[in-house]
């Protein structure tokens, strides 16, 4: 019977730092999974304390199978963050949260309305926006974060018809009014492709612009436009290409 070779001094230092870079490696993936996980841990937390706060569901009488009216206590939503002004929601969607626009783009991209440092951000307006939706296009940004569906996450869902077929209308509420927003169109596109446009010389311009997202369109809209109509842009990541975005833009109604 052979005798088993006894590893060197030499072999045996190997084989203790593979093992240590073995457990130190296992280790890093671990807290890096933690800290991605605390992160939307945080994120949502945030958010669920402000919609407990600030939304107050009238109680519908006995036998009544109407959805609830969705009300928000302006006053206590503000008394959070001044900078506050609207709340966006998509019915069978994680999309429901406060509205706020910072005196830049970067701000609210990685920090919560109450300050706090955190990737998910806050869904924000573009800083030159005015705040009443006036503007011909109003521009919100949110991120696609990868691993939950929060934030602005499922508005790339609009790629396919099936979900625009089942997800035709968002809520948009602010302190003076009411709206709906009609999806149009969506696409892919890159960051840096100039796809953000506020004002516009005339309604032909406008025009122009909003036929070539609906000549691009992942789906088939029923909706129609006019050069008298607001469009609201969502923005957020996508996955699919380099430094992409997910651009949706919708068609706004006020309803009261």
């Amino acid at each position: 019977m052979k005798k088993k070779k006894k590893l060197s001094k030499a072999g045996r230092i190997i084989l203790d730092l593979l093992l240590v870079l073995s457990l130190g490696t296992a280790a890093y993936s671990g807290y890096r999974l933690w800290k991605e996980t605390e992160k939307y841990r945080v994120s949502e937390k945030s958010y669920s304390e402000i919609r407990e706060t600030v939304i107050v569901r009238p109680e519908k009488p006995h036998g009544q199978n109407e959805p609830e009216e969705k009300k928000i206590d302006w006053d206590a939503l503000k008394a959070l963050n001044p900078d506050f002004f609207a709340w966006i929601e998509l019915e069978g969607s994680s999309i429901d949260y406060p509205v706020i626009q910072g005196s830049d783009n970067e701000w609210y991209l990685k920090h919560l309305p109450d300050g706090t440092y955190n990737d998910a951000g806050t869904i924000f307006a573009d800083y030159e926006n005015k705040t009443d939706f006036s503007d011909r296009v109003t521009v919100l940004y949110g991120h696609h974060m990868l691993e939950e569906p929060l934030m602005f996450a499922e508005v790339e869902n609009y790629e396919n018809q099936s979900w625009y077929d089942s997800h035709r209308k968002f809520l948009i509420h602010t302190p003076d009014a009411e709206y709906e927003m009609y999806p149009l169109a969506g696409y892919v596109t890159g960051g840096d492709a100039g796809y953000i446009r506020i004002s516009f010389e005339d309604d032909e311009d406008f025009m122009n612009y909003v036929n070539d997202f609906i000549e691009k369109s992942d789906f088939v809209s029923d909706q129609t436009v006019s050069p008298s109509d607001h469009i609201v842009m969502l923005s957020t990541c996508s996955y699919d290409i380099y430094d992409g975005r997910y651009v949706l833009i919708g068609r706004l109604e006020k309803i009261s």
